[in-house]
């Protein structure tokens, strides 16, 4: 498969800039106003995450390819999980409140329409798939900026962001968020989340293809991806590695 190149000039202009900003001592505003820059000159992406929640005595466990083209559809391919029919689910937002798709194996041809706070449509903890993209990420760490403290560190490869807010009540109840970014790419890597000091969501991305110009098509539930191989569109591994 042809490899995709995702470091962009735009990308390394960002890398001086955090550069900069750290040696002068991180202006949060600054180092998120340029990953939100990155972000817009994102028109689609495709990627790997790897997903694990609690709640309680509960715990749900996914592996999931993750689709996106702009203005905002999604995509959620489940390759594995721990919930009934969670292998084979397909999952689809194009911003309009609804999520369609269907569930895995015996109940794949059996079409939903669901709204996106639906229990078939979110995690064990809620979250939807319009809460599940790099926007929403961003989106979260603006918010936590205005309503808490965000501290950022220079580990590389990575900068981590960590993010408290003052009144966890207005975080649905998280009392730390916890994000890495490469410093190359300026994509998400990995986020954490905790609850009463305790870690209840992490999250793993990689593997990203960026700016192949998905088709609308695909934000098909019942749209068979290797289509876009034979339209010579590079698409990430639908195999578990």
């Amino acid at each position: 498969m042809k490899k995709f190149t995702i470091l962009s000039t735009a990308a390394i202009t960002f890398l001086s800039i955090f550069s900069e900003c750290f040696a002068k001592g991180s202006d949060v505003s600054k180092i998120i106003e340029r990953l939100k820059q990155r972000y817009e000159s994102i028109q689609d992406y495709q990627c790997r995450i790897e997903e694990s929640s609690t709640l309680g005595s509960r715990r749900e466990e996914r592996i999931i390819n993750l689709y996106f083209k702009r203005p905002r559809m999604i995509r959620l391919d489940i390759l594995k999980g721990n919930r009934p029919f969670d292998r084979g689910s397909v999952g689809i937002y194009r911003g309009d409140g609804r999520v369609v798709g269907h569930r895995g194996g015996v109940l794949k041809n059996i079409t939903l329409n669901l709204r996106t706070d639906h229990v078939l449509a979110t995690t064990i903890r809620g979250v939807r798939i319009d809460q599940s993209d790099l926007l929403a990420v961003l989106q979260r760490l603006i918010f936590l900026n205005e309503i808490g403290t965000v501290t950022i560190f220079n580990e590389p490869p990575y900068i981590k962001f960590r993010c408290v807010p003052f009144d966890p009540a207005l975080n649905e109840g998280i009392e730390t968020d916890i994000a890495w970014v490469d410093r190359e790419t300026l994509l998400l890597v990995r986020t954490e989340r905790y609850e009463k000091g305790k870690l209840v969501q992490e999250v793993n991305w990689k593997n990203y293809i960026v700016n192949t110009g998905l088709p609308d098509k695909l934000f098909d539930p019942h749209f068979e991806l290797t289509q876009l191989i034979e339209e010579n569109i590079p698409l990430i591994s639908q195999e578990l590695e």
